[in-house]
């Protein structure tokens, strides 16, 4: 197998990390106070078309719009015959969020803002949705690496890196994770696409699938649209944002403070 010293060792440091930041989240130590600081840095940006923007992009980290994104790119990548990175990518999309299931009962840290979930999405540590975000669209641009060349390859990578970075930004501008649970997301899903690019890199030779990718592309789209036509009135009042006269939104203060 191609590469795979290179991608299992620091995908098992991540998961060692990962462990050691669950434990001090279990432990509420000393993280407690840096993640209320940074918390309050964050929502202090509050404003009424941030906030518009931050619900919507959240909603694209939402578990529907991210099956409908994952099994896109596993049937194109079976449709284009690239057995391994189907299997292993269709193998991590269906384990994320049962480790993350698991590790939210082991830690069961409370969010910041209570009530937000039911059952074990009531815990915290680690953010699922942060999670399967970086998963998805971090295996979108591990695709883009194998599909693209050039300025196109350089865009996607980078944009895609800007959505990852921004979903997490907006678990806690919401107040529905602390930092640190953010944080804890992205080790673990780190770990989880070093398996997925293990998987693209045991395709022999250089094969393309801009055509492929650009299918995913319209994909993702097309559910970003309907998705968050559809459910963005119930976002807002999920995440307790009431819309004044004027346009402006409003966040209970009692329901999101840290």
């Amino acid at each position: 197998m191609r590469h795979t010293v290179s991608h299992l060792l620091p995908a098992g440091i991540a998961a060692a990390a990962l462990a050691g930041l669950g434990w001090l989240a279990h432990s509420d130590a000393a993280i407690t106070g840096l993640d209320g600081a940074l918390s309050e840095a964050v929502i202090a940006l509050r404003n009424p078309p941030l906030d518009w923007a931050v619900v919507l992009l959240t909603l694209f980290g939402d578990s529907l719009a991210l099956t409908c994104i994952a099994v896109a790119i596993v049937l194109t990548l079976l449709l284009w015959r690239a057995w391994w990175p189907a299997a292993v990518s269709a193998a991590t999309f269906i384990a994320t969020p049962l480790i993350v299931k698991g590790i939210k009962l082991l830690v069961a840290r409370p969010r910041p803002t209570e009530d937000l979930y039911g059952g074990v999405e009531s815990f915290s540590f680690p953010s699922g949705h942060m999670t399967n975000s970086m998963v998805i669209y971090g295996a979108l641009a591990i695709f883009a690496v194998h599909a693209l060349t050039g300025i196109r390859k350089r865009t996607a990578i980078a944009g895609l890196s800007v959505l990852i970075v921004l979903m997490g930004l907006s678990r806690v501008y919401l107040g529905a994770h602390w930092p640190s649970d953010v944080i804890g997301a992205v080790l673990l899903a780190s770990a989880m696409l070093l398996l997925i690019a293990w998987g693209f890199d045991q395709m022999p030779g250089e094969e393309r699938f801009a055509r492929a990718f650009a299918i995913v592309t319209i994909v993702v789209l097309v559910v970003w649209t309907v998705y968050g036509l559809l459910t963005l009135e119930a976002a807002l009042d999920m995440y307790a944002l009431d819309v004044t006269p004027e346009g402006a939104i409003e966040m209970n203060p009692d329901r999101n403070q840290p």
